[in-house]
């Protein structure tokens, strides 16, 4: 889906062998500037995303009572997916921007873009579990505790992995090393032995159907649903309270069930627009191919920004999952200025073992927003 190059492929009468045309291979080269703009943006967005993602299973195992954390462990399951898909695909976004096609062999070519997509999948499919146990969490909180149990939650990671790993098997099964039209270098790229341009079609619309489409509908309604319920909710969540301040005055403050309120909002916001503007170049990629077929090389830079932007989402991933957590801050400052001054992981282990006891998130009283800060 997101990571995977979209490319025209005109064969003719279902044939697999290249229709006997002349192609012109001087072509211009892709601009130098873009592709140093395009390689700052990638090294920014790899940095955040493997030493954030790194950070959030870091700071999960380390921690006894963040493991067990329902919402906790579908975060970790997420940012390991992330991390993967960022670390496999790190080496192959730079070798495709070398412009010099797949310097490895067959085997790296199946097994590396299998992983690559059986990981994109799970990480999509965990943002929905992760949508589906908050949607619960706020709008039925009593039930919460009886249908995201740790058992539940083990059944339904047991059921994601597997579902992933089928719809990665295509990939694993016709990716091959081929030299695509106007170009002297070989690509790993998906090749079907029979009426090609048929079934990649086909391939690639149902994969945008199940691991965009509908991922962002589900996502889209279940948040929409999640803010009318907490704009909407209790008198108690738009009480103001008044205080007394040091010189004697009185201000009135919002409650701090509405304070949590508008985090839930951001937060809930801001992973729907990420989610949207990460995977959505690629699929606008699909429909121009699909309308109007271009060579390669003019679709170069638009397809190595499409393949970078992909990575947004799971750079980003840890950040909007933690940033509302006063638990996970206080994990990474401890972790990362004890990996500064020492590496002495008992004293990094007890201190994280003290900041859930210290200082965990707040909530006020039974309020439905508490409710969604308490797991994390």
């Amino acid at each position: 889906m997101a990571l995977e190059f979209t490319i025209s492929t005109p064969f003719e009468n279902g044939s697999t062998k290249w229709p006997n045309v002349t192609i012109v291979t001087s072509v211009t080269s892709p601009n130098i500037g873009v592709v140093i703009g395009l390689a700052m943006l990638f090294f920014i967005i790899g940095v955040v995303g493997v030493v954030g993602n790194s950070l959030v299973i870091f700071a999960v195992l380390l921690n006894r009572k963040m493991r067990t954390s329902m919402t906790n462990l579908l975060i970790t399951n997420l940012a390991f997916a992330d991390l993967v898909i960022l670390l496999l695909g790190i080496p192959e976004t730079i070798l495709f921007m070398t412009n010099k096609g797949w310097t490895l062999d067959k085997m790296a070519c199946k097994s590396n873009r299998f992983i690559l997509v059986t990981a994109l999948y799970g990480s999509v499919l965990t943002l929905i579990a992760l949508c589906i146990e908050r949607y619960v969490a706020i709008i039925h909180p009593i039930k919460a505790h009886i249908l995201c149990n740790k058992r539940r939650i083990t059944a339904v990671l047991g059921c994601l992995w597997p579902f992933a790993f089928g719809a990665g098997l295509p990939t694993l099964f016709f990716n091959d090393v081929r030299v695509l039209p106007g170009k002297a270098d070989p690509y790993c790229t998906i090749m079907f032995p029979y009426n090609h341009e048929t079934f990649y079609k086909v391939f690639k619309y149902v994969e945008s159907v199940l691991f965009y489409f509908i991922p962002l509908g589900i996502q889209l309604s279940l948040y929409l649903l999640i803010s009318k319920h907490l704009f909407t909710g209790s008198d108690r969540l738009h009480r103001r309270v008044t205080i007394r301040s040091a010189n004697g005055s009185s201000i009135e403050r919002h409650s701090e069930a509405l304070k949590l309120r508008r985090g839930v909002i951001k937060m809930l916001m801001m992973c729907v627009i990420v989610y949207f503007v990460s995977y959505s170049p690629n699929q606008i990629l699909l429909i121009v191919e699909t309308i109007r077929p271009a060579t390669f090389h003019e679709n170069f830079s638009y397809i190595v920004f499409t393949m970078i932007v992909a990575n947004i989402n799971s750079a980003a991933n840890p950040v909007l999952y933690s940033i509302f957590s006063q638990n996970f801050r206080k994990c990474f400052k401890l972790i990362l200025c004890r990996c500064l001054r020492s590496r002495h992981s008992p004293e990094i282990r007890r201190a994280l073992h003290l900041t859930h006891g210290n200082g965990g998130t707040k909530s006020s009283g039974n309020s439905v927003a508490g409710l969604a800060f308490t797991e994390v």
